[in-house]
């Protein structure tokens, strides 16, 4: 695996993944990455899973370099989060497809909210970046993974402050 994170965020499950659902919060965190939201839906499932589906739209400056040779204006990046209804305990796990208008790139993760109380969720997840442009394609996974891991962990520290600000 490409890349490997587990955060503590303290909150319930069920809070992460209704701020996950919620467009403001799309919104904002594409406001932080320098990002603009152009779609995002959300279909909800009688079992109580859901799934996400967002478009993100960024200059192919905020790429990484060895990307940013190659790929040049606007880069369309879509997202896909697939979220399992809860499990007995409460706990959720989402598998997530990136997929990069334009470029071979794609990207796959899964993210576990496991319930450590009531008010505290460890999240763990683990993911891979796929880039099958012919040379140089080791080189800029290897640049892209560390870009993956900066986003998980903006991500955990937004939904934190997201659902603090909702209260």
């Amino acid at each position: 695996m490409a890349l490997e994170a587990e955060k503590v965020i303290p909150h319930s499950v069920e809070a992460i993944v209704e701020a996950y659902a919620s467009r403001a919060f799309h919104e904002h965190l594409a406001e932080k990455v320098g990002s603009e939201l152009q779609s995002f839906e959300v279909t909800r499932q009688d079992d109580g899973g859901l799934v996400i589906s967002s478009v993100q739209a960024m200059s192919a400056d905020r790429l990484p370099d060895l990307a940013k040779k190659v790929i040049k204006g606007t880069v369309t990046v879509n997202i896909t989060d697939t979220w399992s209804a809860p499990d007995a305990g409460g706990s959720r796990r989402s598998d997530t497809a990136v997929n990069v208008e334009r470029a071979p790139v794609k990207a796959t993760a899964s993210q576990n909210l496991h319930v450590r109380g009531e008010e505290e969720t460890l999240s763990t997840v683990r993911g891979d970046v796929d880039v099958k442009v012919p040379l140089i394609g080791k080189k800029l996974k290897a640049q892209a993974e560390p870009y993956m891991a900066k986003f998980v962990n903006l991500q955990a520290k937004e939904v934190s402050k997201f659902i603090k600000g909702q209260a």
